[in-house]
């Protein structure tokens, strides 16, 4: 007698039904050892990310493992017709291996077992929700009354569709598309509506925590009904007798599936554990405290003790809440361990501190800590994530280091993230620490200062490898300030208002790059640097100087923009540079070269409509070939694109023009003109002069105009009247 069909797609299929009932057996060991793992927060979260990876890549995309609405239909039909024939469901092993464990988890633990664990596309979503959850806080959570008649819709769904089954299967299988399932499983190689759906509803699912599991799916409804009876579960999630009145879990439960009276909703609950693992937290649930007698307490400390005598490699990290049980942030911080997060519910907090232990602190909701003067927080430990927080003063006689937040000698690896600190003295300070991070942070400072009284917003000595990135300074004396500090990134930053935006003294190997430096007193200030990147920025409207270099060695100057500064360039003892593609317009002075400055390659720019184009000092002729200069009076007989005779700096003309630059409206007199050619054939002023053997004839930035238009500044005064800056050599210029 032949073997049933079943029989050997079982056995073709013999080695991934052993490896996937392996799984689903170490599921259900999971859910029965939950207490013991929901004691250790972060191995429990560590298992269950492993096991959701495994359920989306392995059961679902590789074994097709995805149930859906139609085998219950199916199920449902047969029954009514009394046609049952169990050999139809073992013809897919995996689905029907799926069907036991969802039979068997609803008896004991409720539905949640599958959908918060085995669902390959419910997995999907919740590692996508998790990535989102890494880089933005925004979620879009419908209000607790829409929420509650929200999650009938699935139940509704459900009914809908096992009732047309009885009429037209037809038409049942074409409702159930509303499920995603199908166009998941086949790696979206369906129709293009199908693929536009499937996008669409993961992505509603991302901004509005797993939408569509809480209220849409009909296979979460139909496996949910039996929960109704609240009979089944068979093993009920712990509660303790507080759990009506503290409502932490109720917050935290990213389900919303539990009601205010601190019981659960085991219908909607996806068993993430989180409520379970607050359960025997001690630092989280207030209830435990209370029910914890003083032997016990003993017995427990004298565990811990044994267990970190014996095994101090194993150390799992805990979550403590500020703003249920702890009150302040210092006293969280005194029973913090390293590797904890400290979690500060939104308030106003005035209070200073001190961060000795590698912890998380996370504001929630942008919690605000104020305090009269001095340093708000200092940390003393490596690997300090402070994020999510806002700082202010109260007093307005700062002192004269007065930080937000200062990172101590040695400290490494601190990240400062996201945070608002307004009417500062110095945002972030740190000396001699390493891969320090300040990211994201919008710093002020005290804007009825004068610029010299202020205090830098991020101000860094000695630091190694430091990431300043993303940071929105105003009013500082110098928006970022770093001395001795090597292999150094500092990007995307944009300062205003300030003395020197970007302030850097012997520093090497440093990326200064993309950054915005508007209508400050200096743009970038580069003094005693090597081979450093200064790449991508945008320097408009400062009052002197838009790019600074000072003794500045085989730097890459590229790429930048500088509009409407009284000087644009300004390279002083700087040698072996490489300075091209640079837009340079509208300033006073478009580059200005002295003090000894000297092979330089400078190549590719476009300097536009500044008043004097170029100031050249220095004892011999340099070359900068392959430039566009706007007030180019030569021609292109031979339509290459580049002009036929040189572009030459210090003429006649020039001299007139630096001495007396209301002239400039001149400038394309016949007068002026006419003397410039009489110099280029009888020079009466024999200097050296910068020469440009190729220039170009149209700019190497065609978007210049535009550029114009959205940086409208002008030098505010003329060269001849900027005064000396501090830290420069010479005299007026």
């Amino acid at each position: 007698m032949p073997e049933a069909l079943w029989i050997q797609m079982w056995k073709m299929k013999a080695l991934h039904v052993v490896a996937f009932t392996c799984f689903i057996v170490l599921l259900l060991l999971l859910a029965v050892l939950k207490d013991p793992l929901s004691k250790r927060r972060r191995l429990l979260n560590a298992v269950r990310y492993a096991a959701l990876l495994i359920s989306f890549v392995y059961v679902g995309l590789f074994l097709k493992a995805q149930p859906t609405t139609t085998n219950i239909v199916i199920v449902a039909n047969q029954l009514k017709s009394l046609k049952f024939s169990i050999g139809l469901y073992l013809m897919e092993p995996f689905i029907f291996l799926s069907f036991v464990f969802i039979i068997v988890t609803i008896v004991f633990w409720g539905r949640g077992v599958f959908c918060g664990w085995l669902c390959p596309y419910g997995a999907m979503l919740e590692l996508l929700n998790k990535l989102y959850s890494m880089v933005s806080k925004k979620r879009f959570e419908p209000g607790e009354s829409v929420h509650r008649r929200l999650y009938y819709v699935k139940y509704t769904v459900f009914l809908i569709i096992l009732a047309v089954s009885f009429f037209s299967f037809i038409l049942s299988e074409y409702l159930t598309e509303v499920e995603p399932f199908r166009t998941f499983v086949l790696k979206m190689k369906r129709q293009w509506y199908f693929n536009l759906y499937f996008l669409l509803i993961s992505l509603l699912s991302v901004l509005t925590y797993r939408a569509f599991c809480r209220y849409l799916c009909p296979l979460g409804g139909a496996i949910g009904i039996p929960a109704l009876l609240r009979v089944i579960p068979l093993v009920k999630l712990k509660r303790h007798h507080l759990c009506g009145t503290c409502r932490i879990c109720e917050r935290q439960c990213p389900y919303g599936a539990i009601n205010r009276d601190g019981s659960i909703r085991t219908e909607e609950c996806l068993y993430c554990l989180e409520c379970q693992m607050n359960y025997w937290d001690k630092r989280v649930c207030p209830a435990l405290k209370k029910e914890q007698t003083r032997p016990k307490i003993l017995l427990v400390a004298a565990s811990l003790l044994l267990f970190v005598w014996l095994f101090p490699s194993f150390s799992w990290a805990e979550t403590i809440v500020v703003g249920d049980r702890y009150p302040s942030i210092s006293e969280a911080l005194r029973f913090a361990r390293d590797g904890d997060t400290v979690e500060v519910l939104p308030g106003t907090y005035r209070e200073r501190f001190i961060i000795d232990k590698s912890i998380y602190l996370k504001g929630i909701n942008r919690p605000r800590i104020i305090a009269e003067r001095g340093n708000i927080i200092e940390v003393k430990a490596t690997g300090v994530v402070i994020e999510g927080f806002e700082f202010s003063y109260t007093g307005r006689d700062l002192g004269r280091t007065d930080t937000v937040v200062y990172i101590h000698k040695g400290s490494k690896g601190v990240v400062v993230r996201d945070n608002r600190m307004e009417g500062v003295m110095f945002g972030v300070w740190n000396v001699e620490g390493s891969d320090i991070a300040i990211v994201g942070n919008v710093v002020t400072g005290r804007k009825e200062l004068e610029r010299e009284r202020r205090g830098n917003c991020i101000n860094l000595t000695g630091s190694t490898r430091a990431n300043v990135m993303d940071n929105n300074l105003d009013y500082c004396r110098d928006g970022i300030y770093m001395e001795v500090c090597h292999d150094s990134k500092v990007t995307g930053n944009e300062i205003r208002h300030s003395r020197y935006s970007i302030h850097t003294m012997w520093v090497d190997r440093g990326e200064f790059n993309n950054n915005r430096a508007i209508g400050n007193l200096v743009g970038l200030a580069i003094m005693y640097t090597k081979h450093s990147e200064v790449k991508g920025n945008i320097a408009a409207g400062n009052q002197t100087h838009g790019l600074l270099f000072l003794q500045a060695v085989r730097t890459d100057i590229s790429d930048n923009i500088v509009i409407g500064n009284t000087k644009g360039i300004f390279l002083y003892n700087s040698v072996l540079n490489r300075v091209t593609s640079n837009l340079v317009m509208n300033n006073q002075v478009g580059i200005h070269n002295w003090g000894g400055s000297e092979e330089n390659e400078i190549t590719m720019n476009s300097f536009i409509n500044n008043e004097i184009q170029t100031k050249f000092v220095y004892t011999r002729n340099q070359y900068w070939d392959g430039n566009y200069w706007s007030d180019y009076l030569g021609w292109d007989m031979t339509g290459d694109g580049i002009g036929d005779t040189p572009y030459e700096s210090n003429t006649v003309v020039d001299h007139i023009l630096w001495r007396y630059p209301i002239l400039k409206v001149l400038y394309a007199s016949v007068s002026l003109q006419m003397l410039w050619l009489i110099d280029k054939q009888f020079p009466v002023l024999d200097v050296p002069k910068m020469i440009d053997r190729r220039p170009y004839m149209q700019p190497f930035h065609p978007d210049w105009k535009a550029l114009a238009l959205r940086y409208p500044y002008r030098p505010e005064r003329y060269y001849g009247e900027i005064q000396k800056l501090p830290h420069l050599p010479g005299g007026v210029f």
